[in-house]
Parts: structure tokens; sequence; C-alpha cells
């Protein structure tokens, strides 16, 4: 069976790593069926949005890294040419659109509006948490 090739958001693995509702969602990801697309540019995003201050309630620096270190470990990495193209109404979102399209990734999972809303880019799904985790379910 081919291995669904997705991109996620670093919004989507934030929420991962705080819990809640997200949880479920982890078994999926790292399950062997899904390789994990990333590049410099999200894994810096992941960096720099979950040391802000206001999630340090729900993890630590080091914990951040060390799931960092696990990403990069098991996912598949693909540089993206820069600038990416001007393809979303958040021009902050195109690397994410770029780097789909890159790895021909299956989907594009996301909680952002301005990605949401265009429902597919190439042939790559862009799906919410809860949509993705019904449809791949292990």
């Amino acid at each position: 069976m081919k291995k669904l090739r997705v991109v996620v958001d670093s919004n989507v693995f934030i929420s991962l790593l705080i819990g809640g509702a997200m949880k479920g969602l982890g078994p999926i990801l790292f399950s062997p069926n899904v390789r994990l697309v990333l590049s410099t540019t999200l894994v810096a995003e992941l960096l720099e949005v979950g040391t802000r201050g206001h999630l340090r309630k729900y993890f630590d620096e080091p914990g951040l890294r060390e799931f960092v270190q696990l990403l990069q470990e098991v996912g598949e990495h693909h540089e993206v040419a820069t600038p990416a193209p001007k393809l979303c109404r958040d021009p902050d979102d195109d690397h994410l659109l770029a780097l789909a399209k890159t790895a021909k990734a299956d989907v594009l999972l996301t909680g952002d509006r301005d990605l949401l809303i265009l429902e597919k880019h190439g042939h790559t799904r862009i799906m919410n948490a809860k949509a993705f985790a019904m449809q791949y379910e292990t």
C-alpha cells in the first residue's frame, strides 16, 4: 500500500502538542501508512510559534525541540523554491502550498481558513484535522 504523503501546518502540530481533541490525530500521523512531509520553512515556523510565551503552560521548549527532532527523524524533507508563488489569501501560507506541490502531497492538514477555503491544490486535498481523522483512522 502506498503511504499517504501529508503536509501538516504548524498550527495542527501545536494543537497536537497541546492535546485535547487532537489526541487521536497523533497515532494516525505517526502510523506506517503516513509519510510526513517537512521543509526548513515549516520546521522554523513550528519552532518560532511553539516558543511563544502563551504556549509555555502547555509544553516547554525542550519538549518542543524533542518533538521537532522526532518529526525530522520520521519525516521526509523537501526544499521549496523561494519565494513561493502567491497562491493564498494569506501569503504566509503560500510556502505550505508550494511544499505540497513539490512533495506531491496527498493531503495538506491545516486549521487555517485561508487554506481550507481552497479545498484542493493540484492533486493535494486540503483538510482540517477532524475530517482527516474521520477519513484516515487506522
